[in-house]
C-alpha cells in the first residue's frame, strides 16, 4: 500500500448532521431497485399485508368468544350461587392476547365449619365453669 492509500483509509468518513432513521435506509434502498426486484418487494409485503389481517381477525374471534365465554361463566356461576351451597368452578379462555385462567369459588362450609367449632368450644368453657364451681 501507498501512503497516501493508508491516509485516506484513516480519514473520517462524512457524517450527516442529522442520524439516518431506518426508514432512511430502507427508502434509499428502495429506491435502488431494479423492476424485477421492486416487483418482488412489492408481493411480498402484499402478502405480509394479507397475513397481518388474517391474525388480526383471529384476534378479534378469539377476544369476542372469550368475552361470551366469560359471560356464559358468570352467569352459570350466579345461579350456582342462588341453587348450590358449595363449588368451583375452573375455566380457561384464549383471548386475543393469550390465555386466560378464571376460577370462581364458593365454599360456605368452612365458615359453617368455624362456627360449629367455634359453639363447640363456648359449649365446653361452660361446662368446665359449671362443673369446676359446683365441686368447689
Amino acid at each position: 500500500m501507498k501512503k497516501d492509500d493508508e491516509s485516506t483509509e484513516l480519514a473520517p468518513r462524512k457524517q450527516s448532521l442529522f442520524p439516518i432513521s431506518a426508514e432512511d435506509i430502507v427508502d434509499n434502498a428502495l429506491q435502488n431497485l431494479d423492476e424485477t426486484q421492486a416487483r418482488r418487494v412489492t408481493e411480498k409485503a402484499a402478502d405480509e399485508v394479507v397475513r397481518l389481517a388474517v391474525e388480526k381477525r383471529k384476534a378479534e374471534y378469539r377476544n369476542a368468544a372469550a368475552q361470551d365465554e366469560m359471560r356464559n361463566l358468570i352467569h352459570n356461576a350466579n345461579l350456582l350461587d342462588d341453587q348450590v351451597g358449595d363449588f368451583k368452578i375452573n375455566s380457561t379462555f384464549e383471548t386475543a392476547s393469550g390465555t386466560t385462567n378464571v376460577e370462581i369459588k364458593k365454599s360456605t362450609s368452612s365458615s359453617l365449619k368455624i362456627a360449629v367449632v367455634a359453639g363447640v368450644v363456648v359449649v365446653i368453657v361452660v361446662l368446665i365453669f359449671l362443673f369446676t364451681r359446683t365441686n368447689s
